[in-house]
């Protein structure tokens, strides 16, 4: 095996012929791996990245379950919630992030000369913990009863700086004529880069809900449930916690187009790592192909001195291997550092109004980025054999003659 090497490492001399056809062919397979591995390596974190930051957004502004009564409709709880219906118990809140009381208010808020149609979220204190994340102020959980934050769009748009009151018009259901009209200081502002929630939606306490709607304590307009990490497990002891008259929804039902255009990614992903594999594979067996043909002479002589076919064919598949190792090198060198400094500093922004994000979310998982580094090895080598193969039908004789 030490012969191979040695040989090997003679074959990949680029001195010898730089001047051949074989030196930039080889050249470009190896910028072949290097731009497949960068792009690979890219396509993976990000898109990843981005199915799992709004995953995660989605599982806090809305929880991954929604528990309701079976009258209310999507982001409307007109009808109380009997929670006496509802049971949760210790064990099984430990898999949760939160399970709030939430209920929504529509209404309007409205200014000197204008007004603005909003939804109230009144919710409980371990959704506000969870939702700190997408507010620059501290202490929004400790909100009280007189208190709402607001988006920041929503703040820029009507000029509104906190502590500064606002009044709210809502009314108890759709067929209610006289509003119900209440005045809340503004504690913070979050910003969630989804539109629609940013636009819209006004947070507050349950307690606020539950005077406009008139309900006790037992009541409200729904539970939304985060979990830590969900499974199919998890999801039947949810439902079985729960009493067959009220209507549980999961998040991807809830909010099924944007789910569904979240799973496009997958396929986008595997195809383009699939594309990257598959031009660096044949640009290998491109260069190796005419490395073999431009070393016709080398394998005739290394035939007369009494080589074998499986030892001569080793000598190239070490030499495409090490091509393959040099370019997956390189390329991961490249890749791996910028993916780290996209995640710590966002410098490639995106659209929210498009994405749901205004940054490309990057998600680095070294078992994945080993395990294409592999198969694109793996891959790579198997594609080899086929010009490897070709080794054993040339003839010493002629292939001298040949040079």
């Amino acid at each position: 095996m030490k012969t191979e090497f040695f040989l090997a490492s003679k074959v990949l001399n680029y001195k010898r012929y730089k001047n051949t056809i074989s030196s930039p062919i080889i050249k470009i397979s190896i910028f072949s791996i290097v731009i497949g591995i960068i792009v690979i390596n890219l396509t993976l974190s990000v898109g990843f990245g981005i199915q799992k930051e709004i995953k995660n957004k989605f599982s806090i502004i809305t929880g991954d379950y929604y528990i309701t009564n079976y009258k209310n409709e999507f982001f409307s709880t007109y009808y109380p919630t009997d929670m006496s219906k509802i049971k949760l118990d210790d064990e099984l809140r430990k898999s949760f992030t939160y399970a709030s009381k939430v209920s929504y208010n529509s209404g309007i808020i409205t200014f000197d000369n204008d007004f603005q149609d909003i939804v109230l979220k009144g919710v409980e204190k371990d959704y506000l913990r969870s939702f700190q994340t997408f507010s620059k102020q501290s202490g929004i959980s400790q909100l009280e009863n007189d208190e709402v934050i607001i988006s920041e769009k929503f703040a820029i748009k009507h000029n509104i700086e906190i502590n500064k009151k606002l009044k709210f018009l809502f009314f108890k259901n759709p067929n209610s004529k006289i509003p119900i009209v209440r005045k809340y200081r503004v504690k913070g502002f979050f910003n969630t880069s989804v539109p629609d929630f940013d636009n819209h939606v006004v947070i507050g306490t349950v307690y606020q809900s539950n005077t406009i709607n008139k309900w006790n304590d037992k009541e409200t307009g729904a539970i939304e449930i985060a979990v830590k990490e969900n499974s199919p497990e998890l999801e039947q002891k949810i439902y079985n916690s729960i009493q067959p008259d009220l209507n549980i929804e999961k998040s991807s039902e809830r909010f099924n187009e944007i789910y569904s255009w979240i799973s496009l990614f997958d396929t986008n992903v595997y195809l383009i790592v699939f594309l990257m594999i598959l031009v660096g594979g044949i640009n290998m067996v491109t260069a190796l192909l005419v490395t073999v043909i431009n070393k016709t002479k080398f394998i005739g002589i290394l035939k007369v001195l009494g080589s074998s076919n499986i030892s001569i064919k080793k000598i190239f598949l070490i030499n495409g291997t090490k091509l393959i190792v040099k370019g997956l090198a390189i390329g991961n060198i490249i890749a791996i550092p910028a993916l780290y400094v996209q995640k710590k500093f966002k410098l490639i922004t995106l659209d929210s109004n498009v994405y749901y994000t205004d940054f490309v979310p990057v998600d680095i998982n070294l078992s994945n980025i080993i395990l294409v580094n592999i198969i694109v090895l793996l891959v790579s080598f198997i594609m080899l054999l086929l010009p490897a193969h070709i080794i054993s039908k040339i003839k010493p004789t002629s292939a001298i003659k040949m040079s």
